[in-house]
């Protein structure tokens, strides 16, 4: 018995399987040329980055849309007053508040002390008109302002 297992052994073990994939020319999958005319210049340069040669013909044309270079001036009209009222309050004579000095944001924000909630329900006073001009961005709004509103009651302490 011990032989007769043995020799089929051999046959199964010395007979080897080889898998080959077929591979089907298929007449909707069609073979591009990739790289058409590329050759890579990366091993072929002498210098360590590769550049674009004086005399190449695409110089000029890359070059023309460069923006011209502008010096940095930090004394220019634009930037010579920056910051120039943001001691008002202590230095000047009280007449002006710094709240009205906030010309870089909505209306409804200047001076406003609160949290996101009380934030929102300002701005869905104020943009009321989104209801039919913007009204994916008023459910939007609306939501995140009952969001707010559940987790406020649920989750907060008074």
């Amino acid at each position: 018995m011990n032989s007769f297992c043995m020799r089929i052994l051999k046959n199964v073990v010395s007979s080897t399987v080889e898998q080959v994939r077929y591979i089907r020319e298929t007449p909707w999958k069609k073979e591009y040329l990739r790289r058409y005319g590329y050759d890579d210049p990366f091993f072929k340069r002498p210098d360590i980055l590769p550049r674009i040669p004086e005399k190449h013909k695409n110089l000029k044309k890359a070059l023309s849309f460069l923006p011209e270079y502008k010096p940095y001036k930090p004394w220019s009209d634009k930037r010579k007053y920056f910051g120039q009222n943001d001691y008002i309050d202590i230095l000047g004579d009280g007449s002006i508040h710094p709240v009205n000095l906030l010309t870089n944001m909505p209306p409804w924000l200047r001076g406003f002390r609160g949290n996101e909630f009380q934030m929102l329900l300002r701005k869905q006073i104020h943009y009321s008109h989104w209801r039919w001009s913007k009204p994916t961005k008023w459910q939007h709004l609306n939501k995140r302002i009952m969001w707010l509103y559940r987790y406020l009651n649920r989750k907060t302490k008074q």
